[in-house]
This record gives C-alpha cells, sequence and structure tokens, in this order.
C-alpha cells in the first residue's frame, strides 16, 4: 500500500522528473529548460547514483532556469561570466588602481586554473585550488586573500542571480605561512640616526631642484609623495605654523573594452582615505625651508625662460613644473633614485618613501603617543601606525630597556627610592650561589650580573608561591 501511494507522488509542474535507468541502475532526472524555433520542447538531464543525488542537481537547475541564465550558463564558462562582471560591475564601483589589480589577479591567477569550467561546475575543491597553486608558488598572504576576496564577490553574485545554489569559496582556507614583510632590505625602510644626519648633508651639498625641500617635508612631517606634489601654497599657512592636506595625485588608469591597460594619466584628486584630510602643525625648520623654496621659486619665475607661469600664486603647486602642472611620481622618483646613485647612497638603502617612515620613527623614538603620530600620517587605523610604520629601527627600544635596567640596579624596582632596598637585597645572590666574589656596590650603583637577575628572579618565584600556599591554607 506505502509502495502504491509513494509511486503515485509526482514532482510539482516545473520541477522536472525523476526515473532509474534499468540497464545501469543510474538514477536521472530531465527539465524543460525553453522551446526551440519551432516549439519543441528543449530538455536537460542531470544523472546520479541516488534519487537525492539527482533531485539536488535538478533543484539547482530549476533555479537557473528561473533566473532565465540558463542558455548563458550553458554557453559561457566561468573566463566569459567573470569578465563580463569585472567590466560591468566591479569597475564602476573601484578605482581605476584597484580595478586594475582585480584584472590582473583574475588574468593570472583564476583564469588558467577554473576560467574553462563552468559556473556551475566549480565547487570548493576546484577554488582550494586556486589558492593551493599561489601559497605553492610562494605568493604573499596578502595576495592570496585578494585572490579569494574577488573569487568570493563573483560567486555571491553567482548566488544572488541563481546561477548555483551556493558559493563554494564560502569553505576555503588560506594558510598563513612565515613570509618576511619586506623581501629587500631597502623596501620602505626608515633611516636610522646615522644615515639621517648623512642623507641630509647630501641634499644641502646637492641641490636638485625641488628634491630637497620635498624630502624634507616628508621626513619632518610625515606627507606622502602623491601629497606632497599636489600642496599648493594657498595649503601652507606660515603664520600659524601649519599645512593643510586635502588633495593627493593618483594615476588613472584607462581600459580597453576587454579590461586591457591603455594608457595612464595623472591627475589630482582626493587623499587616500578621508582620514588623510588633515591640516597639522609643522616644524619651524620645515617652514624655513618652504620660505627659502619659495623665494628661489620668485626669482626664478623672473630670471629663466622655461618658467612660463606665477610659480609663487596661490593656487600653484609648491613643487610644480616651469609650466605650472603638477609633478608627478613617477618623475620624483626617478629625480631621487639618480640623487642617490650620484651621491653614493645606495649603500643605505634609501627609499623614497622611507622617508615618511623616518617621520613617524622619530616621533616613536620621543615616546610619542601613537593616537598623536595617527593624526599626523593621516591614518584610518592606529593598527597601520604602530605595525607599519613602527617597525624597522628599535634602538629606542633599548634606550628604555637600559632605563629600567638602571632602575634595577639602583633598587627602585618596587618603588623604593633608596639604593638600601630591603626586598631586593633578601634576594641577591650570596658568594656560595654565585661562585665569585661579590662586587660591592660602588657610589654609582651596584652592577649585577646576567645571572645575578636569574637567580634573584628564582628566588622571588618561590617566595611567591610559599605565600600562595599560605593563603590557601588560612582560607581553608
Amino acid at each position: 500500500m506505502a509502495k502504491s501511494i509513494k509511486s503515485r507522488i509526482r514532482r510539482q509542474s516545473g520541477e522536472g522528473s525523476i526515473y532509474q535507468r534499468k540497464r545501469d541502475g543510474r538514477w536521472v532526472g530531465c527539465l524543460t529548460i525553453g522551446y526551440d524555433q519551432e516549439g519543441n520542447q528543449k530538455r536537460k538531464c542531470v544523472y546520479g547514483n541516488s534519487k537525492a543525488e539527482v533531485a539536488k542537481k535538478l533543484t539547482e537547475l530549476s533555479g537557473r532556469v528561473k533566473s532565465y541564465g540558463i542558455d548563458i550558463l550553458n554557453e559561457k564558462n566561468l573566463e566569459e561570466l567573470m569578465l563580463d562582471w569585472l567590466l560591468v560591475f566591479k569597475k564602476s564601483a573601484v578605482t581605476s588602481r584597484t580595478f586594475e589589480d582585480n584584472m590582473r589577479n583574475f588574468k593570472i591567477h583564476i583564469k588558467p586554473i577554473i576560467g574553462k569550467m563552468k559556473v556551475f561546475d566549480v565547487d570548493t575543491f576546484a577554488a582550494q585550488r586556486v589558492l593551493n597553486e599561489l601559497m605553492e608558488k610562494g605568493y604573499s598572504t596578502k595576495t592570496i586573500k585578494k585572490n579569494k576576496h574577488l573569487m568570493n564577490q563573483f560567486f555571491e553574485y553567482t548566488v544572488d542571480n541563481n546561477w548555483i545554489v551556493r558559493n563554494p569559496i564560502t569553505k576555503t582556507k588560506v594558510k598563513i605561512h612565515d613570509k618576511k614583510i619586506y623581501e629587500k632590505e631597502d623596501a620602505y625602510k626608515a633611516l636610522s640616526p646615522e644615515v639621517r644626519k648623512i642623507f641630509i648633508d647630501t641634499l644641502y651639498k646637492d641641490e636638485t631642484n625641488f628634491l630637497k625641500p620635498m624630502c624634507l617635508l616628508m621626513m619632518f612631517a610625515g606627507l606622502r609623495i602623491g601629497e606632497a606634489c599636489a600642496l599648493q601654497w594657498e595649503n601652507v599657512n606660515f603664520k600659524n605654523k601649519t599645512i593643510k592636506i586635502d588633495k593627493a595625485i593618483t594615476r588613472e588608469t584607462k581600459f580597453d573594452e576587454e579590461g586591457n591597460v591603455c594608457g595612464r594619466v595623472t591627475v589630482v584628486s582626493d587623499t587616500k582615505t578621508v582620514c588623510s584630510k588633515r591640516e597639522i602643525p609643522v616644524p619651524d625648520y620645515v617652514l624655513q625651508v618652504l620660505k627659502e623654496w619659495k623665494d628661489k621659486q620668485f626669482v626664478r619665475q623672473h630670471v629663466e625662460r622655461s618658467v612660463t607661469v606665477d610659480l609663487t600664486a596661490p593656487k600653484s603647486y609648491v613643487f610644480s613644473m616651469d609650466d605650472g602642472s603638477v609633478r608627478d611620481y613617477g618623475g620624483c622618483r626617478m629625480a631621487f633614485n639618480r640623487f642617490v646613485a650620484r651621491n653614493d647612497l645606495k649603500k643605505y638603502h634609501i627609499h623614497f618613501h622611507g622617508l615618511r617612515h623616518t617621520f613617524s620613527n622619530m616621533l616613536f623614538e620621543m615616546n610619542e603617543n601613537p593616537k598623536v603620530i595617527q593624526q599626523l600620517l593621516g591614518h584610518s587605523d592606529v593598527k597601520t601606525t604602530i605595525m607599519v610604520y613602527n617597525s624597522v629601527d628599535h634602538s629606542y627600544i633599548r634606550n628604555t630597556t637600559d632605563k629600567l635596567n638602571a632602575r634595577i640596579n639602583k633598587g627602585q624596582i618596587y618603588g623604593y627610592t633608596g639604593p638600601n632596598d630591603e626586598i631586593v637585597q633578601q634576594y641577591m645572590p650570596t658568594q656560595e650561589q654565585t661562585n665569585e666574589p661579590i662586587k660591592q656596590e660602588s657610589a654609582k650603583g651596584s652592577s649585577l650580573t646576567d645571572e645575578d637577575y636569574d637567580l634573584i628572579l628564582e628566588k622571588l618565584i618561590r617566595d611567591r608561591q610559599r605565600r600562595k600556599r599560605k593563603e590557601k591554607d588560612f582560607e581553608m
């Protein structure tokens, strides 16, 4: 009876039919997906080892049919569909530099591995292959995560269009492997105190047009290269000793219909982030350098024939070209690299952007509040300030440790100011423990070795454990 009732249960209209083939026992599901020009039905069949498996495939197929995308999905592979999505949706939502990065990741990393597959055939296993190959080739975690994020956005789009039921990227994993942040010694490295003096002395000896004031502005005010290039004289307030940063140069990339780069142009636009817009106080030294540069520009515009505009007008760029146009990053970097090579500074691994890192490091050396440094640098997140812009020269950390060492030597670690701190003295190692004569405390204070500190620490730990046992016995 139950079998006859079950046999009479039919799938709802539009959900297709399922049956089991007699010759091999495999299950088959068929669904009408449309009609041809002559009015005949166009049917699509799916296969599986069980009825449940076929039912699942039919449900997914039915969703694609209802989205009116079945013909597109059958005709186009992932490469074609993802390229369409990038050009139509992604290009209009991000900056040209970000879109260029997206296209590069798609063409180099995603397309060669799963580009020829159908969208509905890409499962978690296939998606994980893309990420695994990047890891095996030694790409950074940042690059791998960018590719995963891009694929995740595309497959979310396909889910929204009912082309697939679930996003295959959701269950993929990215192994965080150990990799140096700076693969090159000169990558964004701040200048050490010794190199700073050499660099500044060289700037004064070899004053290459705009390079001296620009470098000193970045080094002692923390401006980005793009912010320095877009700075106008009206943004420099000599009276209030401040600089207003509200613009920066960027490179806009032009693309053809297939997303290939066909050109680039430098434009003045908004700053990197909203937080980058700021008005900051600057040292008198920087203002004096800018004042000297402005005077030099005033003389040049009246003497040199190559200058065709007023270089000191309020709307003029501080480091403009002789025709008044904005100076681009490429030209600044080339001039800087020539300056470094000409003055034999390559051995110090000085990078143009490292001048901004040097500014932040100098503030950290003065034990300045990271939130203050964040505001001066224009970072949106203080983590960037601490983790990225405080990662090179740690000599100031040694100075802090030396201060702690001096307090320990004077017996001030527990808040006592006298040299005969009883608590420290009771844990001082004896001559028998160290097997050598204990040095007498001089007028300048005691001098302890590393072995002495280890013995003191061991006694402190044992004493703490004894106190805990006594307190526990008391509670009981």
